[in-house]
């Protein structure tokens, strides 16, 4: 009998000190994924930084150039008047969300137009259209043709409508861009390379090239 109660506790043992084996090669498993886990989280954290990181700095350099470019364009028109673009940048739904804002300094200090085309006419909205046009096309990776076509621009201009055409002029030159210009204004016409008056009868269009110095 004490034999027999021996052998049982000894299997017993046995049987515990194998599933203790059994637990502890889980548990440093167990660990062991642990830590593979921690160290994906931390390289999924720096990647995140990293694309985070990125992605700032070339917003700020996008921003930088943006808004850099079209207030050079604004203000080659507007001469007198200290007019400023900006781009303001703000998350919203997990997505990031970009607001034009058109300003100018009076006086030292910062007059932000919440409508500009209400607030300065709509000549002001065309020479801004036009800008952020080149401004996108100059920063295609690849680019595109250097082809643009334009429908009565700077149509608002009023009397700075051949400032307008001449910043149009000298943009498509400086650029290497081909600019094919729709419009009544006899300015901008006046100062294209080259010119054409499309008449239509009913029935077909009649284009005719108009030679320089002719009305």
């Amino acid at each position: 009998m004490a034999s027999d109660k021996i052998q049982y506790i000894l299997d017993a043992y046995q049987k515990g000190k194998v599933k203790i084996e059994s637990l502890t090669d889980d548990l440093l498993r167990k660990e062991d994924l642990i830590d593979e886990g921690k160290k994906n989280l931390e390289n999924l954290m720096k990647a995140r930084w990293t694309v985070t990181e990125v992605q700032r700095l070339t917003q700020e350099r996008f921003k930088h150039r943006v808004e850099t470019l079209v207030t050079m364009v604004i203000r080659s028109i507007f001469e007198d008047r200290e007019f400023g673009f900006e781009l303001a940048f703000e998350e919203k739904r997990n997505q990031m969300e970009v607001k034009p804002i058109v300003y100018e300094m009076i006086d030292g200090q910062k007059h932000v137009y919440e409508n500009p085309e209400d607030d300065y006419g709509g000549g002001l909205v065309d020479v801004i259209s036009f800008a952020l046009r080149i401004v996108m096309w100059s920063l295609e990776n690849p680019k595109s043709r250097n082809v643009i076509i334009l429908d009565e621009p700077m149509k608002n201009m009023g009397s700075l409508i051949l400032l307008g055409g001449q910043m149009l002029s000298e943009i498509a030159h400086k650029l290497g861009l081909q600019l094919i210009i729709i419009t009544h204004d006899q300015e901008l016409i006046d100062i294209a390379d080259r010119s054409y008056h499309v008449t239509h009868d009913k029935y077909q269009s009649h284009v005719k090239l108009i030679q320089k110095g002719e009305k």
